[in-house]
Order: C-alpha cells, then structure tokens, then sequence
C-alpha cells in the first residue's frame, strides 16, 4: 500500500508540470536563466538541516553564511539573507523585527501594499497608515505617489517607518533617489523601507531604473523569482547599517523562517546571484530586446495598444521611470475583457502575469525567444473573429472607491475582536458596515478592502462586477464574495 502510495501519487502533477515546461510560452514569473547553473537531480539533492557540514542558514553559518555575504556585495547592501516563504515572509521577518526595535511603531504606506504587509501589521499591532492612492483611471493601475504626497503625509502622520512599493507591479517606479535624499535632509531619523518584490534585476542594468540599496534606502526585501533568476518562492532581504537593528532581525529570521528550509530554493538564489553578477547586463540586454519586439508586433494588432513610458509620464506627473521588461496593454477597443482574453491565450499554453478589466500585463523572463512573441501574436490575431464573444463593458470604478472607502477602525483594533464580536452577512447586506476581513483580487496580491474600512455601495459594485469574471481569483472568507464578515 505504501509503495504503491508513493508510485501513483506524483504522477499526474509530475507529468502535468513536465508537459507544462515543454509546451509552455510563460510572460510570467518565475523568470529563470536557461544557462544558469542549477540542481540536477532535486529528489536525490533535498537535503536536511541535520547535514551539519554545510552550516546552518538561520545561525548564518557554513556555506550559508558566504552565499550570504555574497549576494550583500553583489546586490549592494551591507547584510543580506535568503528567503524560503517569498515575500510574504520576507515582510513578516521584517516588519517583526521593526516591531521589536520602536515600540508602538507607525508606519506610513502606499496603499498598493501587498496582502502580507497588512497581515503582518495586524499580528504585530502595527499602526498601518496609508498615503491617499494614486491610480490611472483608464488602466486602473496603481501609480507612485508624488515625492510632495509623500513627504506631507510623513508630516501629517509622523511615522517611524515610511514604507515604499518601488517598482509597482507595473514596474513603474517614483524618483527614488531624490525622495531618499528629500527624507534624509528633512526626516534624518526616519527608516525606509523598500518593498523592492518586482526590482531583484534592477542593480545590474544602467537600462532599467534604481534599485533600492543604491538609492540608499535603510531595508529592502525582494522576490528573487520573480525577475531575478531564482525558482518560485525564493526571495531575499538586503539592509544597510545604521537603522536597523541587525540582531532583532537576524533573530526575527530565526523566529519565522521555516525549520525546514528547502536547499535547493536556497541553492537557487545563490544561483541567480551568480548569474547576475556573471551575465547580468547581459541577459536584461536579452529580455529588454525581446519586449521591444513583442511591443512592435503587439502594436500592429487592430485594437490592441502597448502603453510606453512616455505615455504614462505624460498623463501622470507622479511617474518617473519604468522597468520596461514589463508590457502593458491596453485591451479596452478590442470589445473584450483582460479575463476573456488571458483565457483564451492559457487555452493555447501561453500564460501572462496579470489581467484586469482594461489590460493585460506581461513579464519578459530571462528565457523568452523570438518564438515565444510569434507564438503569442499569432494567438492574438485570432481574436478579431470572436465578435460573438463580445461584453457589455464595467464602469472604471477603482479609482473612484479606494479614494472614498473610510476608514472606520484602526486595523490593529479590529485584530483585537472577539468571535462573538464579528459576523457574516450576505454581501448587499454589507453597505455601511465595517470589514472584519482583506478582500484581495490575486495577482497582484493588493487588498481593494482591509479590515476596518467600510463596504460602501460602490465597492459593493465592484465586486459584484469582479466576482462574474469566472478565472478572477479572489483572497476572502468567501472567495465567492457572496458573504463577508463585518464587525457586528
């Protein structure tokens, strides 16, 4: 029984993913480097933390602690470590740790946080306060906010800790260099954090905007598999010395990081370091020409619209620079949603990073060819002759609802209800009233509702609207959102 367990069991999944890896055009995560150095065998090479020969990754020491040192002088920090739980648990270790270091801690975000960020603010009683959103109206995308927003609401809030998301899922960044130089003459004291998920490429390429640590931000964490060559789930967090306290963090790392940690993610970061220090203005160079050329024949298509940076500068003063291994598009004249369309390329084995009502968002990884953007257009053609599939289009409404939600608790006071003091209602019964919960459409992971703000008529809309999408992911008690939970 046993043995037959362990034959049968992997089999379709095993299949599944190598058929996937065939067959598959991905303009997605992970984005990995076809020449980069890796594990050949992961079943035979998934070692134990009781091969003490190697060191520990937690204490750090051994062969951990020089990959570790490594990646700080390649990545342009003081002290790096490597992440197993991506950026969801890069952040909890972090935002932990500055819990531990300022008592009664406040920090001061964008509002395009990921989940993580509030989740980890509510365990840790973390006052979360938000700078009023930035978004494009017609693409509904997150935008930066203007080094003026940020710096009066730094003055309006005085948090300890102003937390940035640089680049955008987007890739569109800020000007980071002038915002730290701005924080640092008029806010000496002040730590800033970057939330650098989609920037792990941008130290290595003069082509793609400032990271982090050369900017000069205090901390940054980053998703590594996302555009930095490393497997899925891998991530890394770079910090300088001065304010931050390296042992509460180190021991925050510790506290959280997994028991058990998997070698070969951590092997792959140690890879993807490599790599870039090897080959990385190399391979951006790769990446950067194939998403020229998927730009120019997307842009033949009837209907179909890259949005360039020049443009998004243009009608959005608070846009500095962009990442452009990321391509948006603008779907709104084909008569189609972004839903309809990323279901159609997935039928045809080609997977984008993201999708909405509006738009479509494309990654260029490391590995993309020629091929890929032929394979793609030639899907896309087919499009024109669908007109039975057409839809009634949806109002753009996000704009409007994240700048009007009030905000009616605080969101460490709602962590602290009891049981008895939340219920469940349906979700036209929701106007009015209080979230108990994070209701987070996925990708990106950014919560259109966090615990404390109310259900208005409008966000009400929205989701209703979301939730007939049928390959729209929800993150909420009811993924149907159908019901909600409100404070009674």
């Amino acid at each position: 029984m046993t043995t037959k367990t362990r034959e049968i069991l992997p089999l379709p999944i095993t299949h599944t993913l190598n058929n996937h890896a065939r067959e598959t055009v991905r303009w997605c995560t992970p984005s990995l480097d076809n020449a980069s150095a890796r594990v050949i065998n992961p079943y035979e090479s998934d070692v134990s933390v009781s091969y003490q020969l190697l060191g520990f990754p937690s204490e750090p020491s051994g062969i951990f602690k020089k990959a570790y040192d490594s990646a700080a002088k390649a990545y342009g920090a003081d002290h790096t470590l490597f992440s197993v739980n991506g950026s969801t648990g890069s952040n909890f270790i972090v935002l932990r740790a500055l819990s531990k270091q300022i008592p009664n801690l406040r920090i001061l975000a964008q509002r395009n946080v990921h989940k993580s960020v509030v989740a980890a603010c509510e365990d840790y009683s973390i006052n979360l306060m938000f700078i009023p959103p930035r978004i494009d109206r017609e693409l509904q995308i997150f935008l930066p906010n203007t080094i003026s927003e940020i710096l009066n609401a730094i003055k309006r809030t005085t948090p300890q800790v102003l937390l940035i998301t640089n680049p955008t899922y987007e890739g569109i960044v800020l000007d980071l260099k002038e915002l730290v130089k701005r924080i640092r003459k008029e806010y000496p004291n002040l730590i800033i954090f970057i939330e650098e998920a989609w920037g792990a490429h941008l130290h290595f390429s003069k082509k793609l905007p400032v990271s982090a640590m050369e900017a000069g931000a205090d901390i940054c964490i980053q998703s590594t598999h996302k555009q930095g060559g490393a497997l899925q789930q891998a991530g890394m967090i770079h910090w300088k010395n001065g304010k931050i306290n390296s042992e509460i963090l180190r021991d925050s790392y510790r506290i959280l990081s997994t028991s058990s940690p998997s070698y070969i993610l951590l092997a792959s970061l140690d890879a993807a370091r490599e790599m870039m220090m090897q080959r990385g203005n190399q391979v951006i160079n790769h990446l950067l020409d194939i998403a020229q050329k998927l730009n120019y024949e997307i842009n033949l298509l009837p209907n179909f619209k890259v949005i360039t940076t020049s443009e998004l500068k243009e009608r959005n003063s608070s846009v500095f620079d962009r990442d452009e291994s990321k391509i948006i598009v603008d779907i709104t004249n084909t008569g189609f949603s972004g839903y309809q369309i990323a279901q159609l390329l997935e039928d045809n084995q080609i997977i984008v990073e993201a999708y909405n009502q509006y738009s479509l968002l494309l990654l260029v990884p490391f590995r993309s060819t020629e091929k890929d953007v032929e394979r793609t257009i030639a899907v896309l053609k087919t499009i024109k002759s669908a007109s039975d599939k057409k839809i009634k289009r949806q109002p753009k409404l996000l704009l409007k609802i994240l700048k009007d939600i009030p905000k009616i608790l605080e969101l460490r006071d709602v962590a602290k209800l009891l049981a008895n003091q939340i219920e469940r209602v349906t979700l036209d019964q929701a106007q009015g009233r209080t979230s108990a919960e994070n209701i987070t459409p996925y990708p990106p992971g950014i919560p259109t509702t966090i615990k404390g703000e109310e259900f208005t008529d409008k966000i009400i809309h929205y989701y209703i609207s979301l939730s007939k999408h049928p390959n729209s992911h929800i993150i909420a008690s009811d993924k149907s959102l159908k019901t909600v939970l409100v404070v009674k």
